[in-house]
């Protein structure tokens, strides 16, 4: 898998209309709102993460198991708590955190948001801990059960404005 699928610019990540294609920052910055550099983690990395720290496997053998699905997240969660972002996907992280050059960053997902960030191991921790969510863990051992793809999902990391 190659790394620069793992992350993308906030300002590449947009959709299609009649003149080409335009960034999500330009939407945002045409409607008024103040927008901030940022970069998103795509489903890939997320799969990526999945893949290389075991989370994978111990989802598909807490389906398989059968018990209530939020406890095995949890045990998951517990499990995994600590495993550290490796190989490409750590040097994709790092290297676009490094591009971004901001002193502080926020990163957002569906499950968590975590702003202050200082720090690439703090970015990464906080990375770890959005693809660890238990509510997330919990939709992924429910859908392996059913023999659905799991469900994975980006993250937005973005410069945090000073206040």
């Amino acid at each position: 898998m190659a790394e620069d699928e793992f992350v993308r610019r906030l300002g590449e990540v947009g959709h299609w209309q009649d003149n080409g294609r335009v960034g999500i920052l330009d939407l945002l910055a045409d409607a008024g709102l103040l927008v901030h550099e940022g970069l998103v983690l795509t489903r890939r990395a997320h799969e990526e993460f999945l893949r290389t720290s075991g989370v994978l496997r111990d989802v598909r053998t807490a389906a398989r198991r059968g018990e209530v699905a939020r406890r095995q997240a949890a045990e998951i969660r517990s499990r995994h708590a600590t495993h550290p972002v490796k190989g490409g996907l750590n040097r994709a992280i790092c290297e676009a955190l490094i591009g971004l050059n901001a002193r502080v960053v926020v990163v957002l997902s569906e499950d968590l948001e975590k702003g202050g960030l200082r720090s690439i191991p703090e970015v990464k921790d906080a990375v770890r801990d959005a693809w660890l969510s238990v509510r997330g863990l919990e939709r992924q051992v429910e859908a392996a059960a059913r023999g659905e793809d799991l469900p994975t999902w980006p993250l937005l990391v973005y410069s945090q404005a000073k206040i």
